[in-house]
């Protein structure tokens, strides 16, 4: 027998001890995925519109290559899942992991088992690949998670935080030099947002050198909102611009960035406080934002504003040698 198929019976096998049984899901089983997904955001935090049906189903149905497997109880509840597919987005060879153990099933090795077989089905579809990678992708990372990635031989290559603040709280006075005036989105600005951004985010590991236009219409759909969206400039120089989409019944910043000139002026704190301004006034209930771990100086801003951490997602990859 190949190494798949003694993977798939050892798994089997420890899953039948553990009172579950193991097989291939479809999107049929969808309803069931969505609850667990939403145990687990309940448990574990995150954003919570990365746990809607469309987007679990483009997750772990996603039309590629691929499989997904569940672990059921006699009763027919999923407490676990993993999905395995190649990546048809990426200029590598690389094959996506993802999967959720229900929080009460977890510390009985389930995840453990899960692991060992994604990787198996990873390689397998790596096959012929000259430098495979393969990536998990985690929504609600946990410490006990980000352990067994480590133990496993992956490596982080992305985390950041989610972080929200309630806007039915008094808002914090925001400071801003009497030079620089701040204005919602209008098309005819564009030129001066995509500066503001470029600027900002040039110099950042993964900066993806997109133009105007692919930069605008990666965030410019339905939910955005112009008037949350914000740039802070003197004259018709940009220095720091802010990006918001609405998530019912939250409001959510996409982006926000100050030209490297302009930091420590308080910018970035009256920049997103009108922002707050404007959700509250529009009533929604929450602003929600995402920070990677490694900019320290933003996590320390936002949390002087009153955010609090919800949640931790990220990516690790293996390099297969």
């Amino acid at each position: 027998m190949n190494r798949e198929t003694v993977s798939q019976q050892q798994l089997t096998q420890q899953l039948l001890d553990l009172g579950v049984t193991w097989r291939p899901m479809s999107r049929n089983d969808l309803p069931a995925l969505v609850d667990l997904a939403g145990e687990g955001y309940l448990s574990d935090g995150g954003l919570h519109f990365l746990f809607e049906p469309d987007e679990i189903t483009g997750r772990y149905f996603p039309a590629t290559s691929g499989t997904a497997m569940g672990a059921f109880t006699v009763d027919e509840q999923l407490v676990a899942c993993t999905s395995v597919y190649l990546n048809p987005g990426s200029d590598i060879q690389q094959a996506i992991i993802i999967g959720l153990v229900r929080p009460d099933w977890r510390g009985r090795g389930i995840g453990t088992c899960l692991m060992r077989w994604s990787q198996v089905q990873a390689q397998a579809l790596l096959t012929g690949a000259t430098t495979p990678v393969l990536q998990i992708r985690t929504e609600s990372l946990t410490e006990p998670a980000a352990r067994l990635y480590l133990a496993h031989g992956f490596a982080v290559v992305f985390e950041e935080l989610v972080m929200r603040r309630d806007l039915h709280r008094p808002l914090p006075d925001s400071w801003l030099p009497p030079e620089v005036t701040i204005t919602p989105w209008q098309p005819d600005l564009a030129d001066q947002f995509f500066q503001a951004y470029e600027a900002a985010f040039r110099e950042r590991p993964g900066f993806p050198g997109w133009t105007r236009a692919e930069w605008v219409e990666h965030w410019l759909g339905d939910d955005f909102r112009p008037a949350w969206s914000l740039l802070a400039q003197i004259g018709h120089v940009p220095l720091a611009f802010l990006v918001a989409i609405a998530t019912p019944p939250h409001g959510f910043v996409v982006q926000l960035g100050v030209i490297p000139s302009q930091r420590r002026r308080g910018l970035a704190s009256a920049i997103v406080v009108e922002t707050m301004r404007r959700m509250q006034a529009d009533g929604a209930a929450s602003i929600q934002l995402t920070v990677n771990t490694n900019n320290p100086s933003a996590i320390k801003t936002y949390t002087a504003l009153g955010f609090v951490i919800i949640g931790r997602r990220a990516r690790y990859d293996r390099i297969l040698g």
